[in-house]
């Protein structure tokens, strides 16, 4: 005990340098923790939203169909599409579980122009889908309830003047179920410019995946408002067994088809995962180098106690302090500074890790929905403890350098 209120007194000598050491240590504790944060909440994110998916395998035209949607919303050619045809030729493959036909087009939204300048566009994704087949990959979709809400419902089957909202874009319309949502298209093959109303029968809950900045239509209706009556954009599966085995018999059966693709969803999170693995790259340089410039600023401290404290540990030494005495005391210094530190930094880190989520988000799309970084009991327990051998290490040296001092030589230099 009487070392730890030593210790304790020695470290309050010099408040200003004790306390710029022990932010340096808590700062690259916090980058730490959020970094590991960030590694374990963004592959959960993933997970979700992969699984929010409801299927497993998808079938599409060769060629990016997220990239082509980017090039229509920077004025491109448009998105890619499947012959219809081809959806009921795949359906009879006995590995099949469950699937579902899925239409997606870009519509301007009401008060916007597809022929404005791109800076001034605001757009609108349609999915025309089939509610039977589509709900049995996505049971959990729910109608958004509560106080002065309608639960709403699905639309009718052939209808051409109803659609439902997911959650975002009903919020960004501000309508309700009952309002009228007005959608503007060129139709394929067409140059005129066609709007048409659509009366909304429900307004999905948050789901936190694409689905909740979607319109969702009856299919035939989205493709008929395209005039694309007999193309699809993505066919969506689920497999009875989903393993590597019994993905490569299924690709192999379909890619001989010239114009499809078959995409897994786990090569999906590959891509998105290889695609975020330079800025985790980065985010741990920056975490390790934060952590070598924490251990030098400590070493430093306790060595300019050491130095200043010389004619001291020589007056302790002379009146029979042990080695491990003055040991023990540096070293105590060294791990109170750096335990400090480390439950400041995971404490920064629980308190700011919707600024850092939001800073992450603006230097890389994610492609990812909800939240991205998740600090654990099990990551703070981490870091203290990595905290505190910290201090072990760091405070090695100078515990030495202290007690191997002579009494006689220290008290000289300390005069």
């Amino acid at each position: 005990m009487k070392h730890i209120t030593l210790a304790s007194k020695n470290l309050l000598r010099r408040p200003v340098r004790t306390v710029l050491t022990v932010s340096g240590v808590s700062l690259a504790v916090a980058v730490a923790v959020s970094l590991g944060g960030f590694n374990l909440g963004y592959r959960e994110a993933l997970d979700r939203s992969i699984e929010r998916l409801g299927f497993q395998m998808m079938i599409m035209a060769k060629g990016c169909p997220y990239e082509a949607a980017t090039m229509m919303l920077k004025g491109g050619t448009g998105l890619l599409y499947l012959p219809a045809d081809i959806y009921n030729t795949v359906k009879s493959d006995p590995s099949i579980q469950s699937i579902t036909p899925i239409f997606v087009g870009i519509a301007a939204k009401e008060g916007s122009s597809i022929r404005d300048d791109v800076s001034t566009q605001s757009f609108s994704i349609i999915s025309g889908i089939d509610t039977e087949s589509f709900m049995t990959m996505k049971p959990w979709l729910k109608f958004k309830t509560g106080t002065g809400y309608d639960p709403g419902r699905w639309f009718e089957h052939n209808s051409t003047t109803e659609v439902v909202l997911g959650f975002e874009a009903a919020q960004y319309e501000q309508r309700k179920v009952g309002d009228s949502f007005y959608a503007t298209v060129t139709p394929n093959g067409q140059t005129e410019v066609k709007t048409h109303e659509f009366k909304i029968t429900g307004i999905l809950d948050r789901t936190g995946t694409q689905d909740d900045g979607t319109v969702f239509m009856p299919l035939k209706n989205a493709q008929s408002i395209f005039n694309r009556t007999n193309d699809l954009t993505i066919i969506g599966i689920k497999l009875k067994k989903f393993g590597a085995v019994e993905l490569r018999e299924f690709e192999g059966r379909w890619l001989k088809i010239p114009e499809v693709q078959v995409v897994s969803l786990e090569q999906v999170k590959g891509t998105l995962v290889s695609l975020v693995g330079t800025a985790q790259v980065m985010i741990a340089a920056v975490a390790i180098i934060a952590v070598i410039v924490a251990v030098i600023g400590v070493v430093n401290t306790i060595l300019m106690s050491v130095y200043e404290r010389t004619g001291e540990i020589g007056v302790m030494k002379a009146l029979g302090a042990y080695r491990s005495d003055i040991f023990r005391l540096i070293w105590l210094e060294t791990l109170a500074v750096c335990t400090t530190g480390g439950l400041l930094g995971c404490l920064i880190a629980i308190v700011g890790a919707s600024v850092v989520e939001a800073a992450i988000r603006g230097l890389i799309n994610l492609g990812v929905q909800g939240s991205i970084v998740r600090i654990t009991p099990g990551l703070i327990g981490g870091a203290l403890v990595a905290s505190i051998l910290l201090g072990f290490f760091a405070g090695l040296y100078p515990a030495w350098r202290a007690a191997s001092m002579r009494p006689i030589e220290a008290i000289r230099e300390g005069e």
